[in-house]
């Protein structure tokens, strides 16, 4: 990571969303019209990103099989802020009090869903360089920073999460709901454990929101696909390699250990039909596919 500025998935991720507001049809998996403001880019430059992409995994592969995995790539990374916007409108029937977005990178949800963060503080936890530059774009942008909202520098790897909560004023005696996307993989299974150990000491109530990226990512079939040797050997190229990977019932062990009462993952056939009225064309995605998981403390 260069000083001042974001990761360079934080970036691509942040590409992805905008591209998906911008072109895909209606209904939309996700709704997020400051993506490309927030990364500085138009949907020109987005789509030209976007196209290097898919000639990257092509180059891995065929144009088929690199069109499909671009396409599941976008579909992942917009339906897991879905999530956490479906939580949010549940948030004050739980009695949540706070939301706190872990690597938040340039993530939009406290600056365009204020019908949903009203009456929460929202804290962003994330490395000082993303937060330094993703505050310069907000400026050049003319998006105000929300009252509710506060900045908590943290490096994932080299501090404590419970020394940030103290120094960010987060509080542990409350209902909290987390947020942790596109993160886990470029941490340490040491760095994985350290987080989740500190979230697991929040109230009965609180719940996260995480993605996770497995060792081997099964078809429908049985028939097993490349696609995670793929996406680590370019997210490797950016200098940012994949450093832990977990099957789901790995991960939901290490959850329990951590203080969750109950973890669940949300497959692609659930998030359809709950989410997308069973429209699998908008997430078109295998119906037992999942990358996100929603766990209860």
């Amino acid at each position: 990571m260069i000083d001042g500025k974001p990761s360079r998935t934080a970036f691509m991720t942040a590409l992805q969303r905008g591209y998906h507001n911008a072109n895909a049809s209606e209904p939309k998996i996700l709704n997020d019209s400051l993506a490309l403001d927030l990364a500085g880019v138009s949907f020109v430059e987005a789509k030209f990103f976007i196209d290097n992409l898919i000639k990257t995994f092509e180059g891995l592969s065929d144009l088929e099989t690199a069109n499909t995995f671009m396409h599941r790539i976008d579909c992942a990374v917009c339906m897991r802020s879905r999530v956490v916007e479906e939580k949010l409108l549940l948030a004050q029937q739980k009695n949540i009090k706070q939301l706190v977005i872990l690597g938040a990178g340039l993530d939009t949800t406290a600056y365009r869903r204020f019908d949903l963060t009203k009456g929460l503080q929202v804290f962003e936890v994330d490395h000082p360089s993303t937060q330094i530059w993703k505050r310069q774009k907000l400026k050049a942008a003319n998006i105000e920073i929300p009252e509710n909202l506060k900045f908590v520098a943290f490096d994932f790897e080299k501090q404590t999460l419970s020394q940030a909560f103290n120094v960010g004023d987060i509080r542990t005696d409350q209902v909290t709901l987390f947020t942790w996307l596109g993160v886990q993989m470029y941490l340490t299974d040491q760095a994985v454990r350290a987080t989740l150990k500190v979230l697991g000491r929040h109230p009965s109530g609180s719940e996260l929101i995480m993605d996770f990226i497995s060792p081997s990512y099964v078809l429908e079939g049985g028939i097993a696909e490349k696609s995670v040797d793929y996406l680590q050997k370019v997210v490797t190229d950016m200098g940012e390699p994949v450093k832990s990977k977990y099957y789901e019932h790995e991960l939901e062990a290490i959850l329990q250990e951590s203080g969750f009462s109950s973890v669940k993952f949300l497959s692609a056939k659930w998030l359809v039909d709950n989410y997308l009225d069973g429209n699998k064309a908008i997430f078109d995605m295998p119906d037992n596919a999942t990358s996100i998981l929603s766990a209860k403390i």
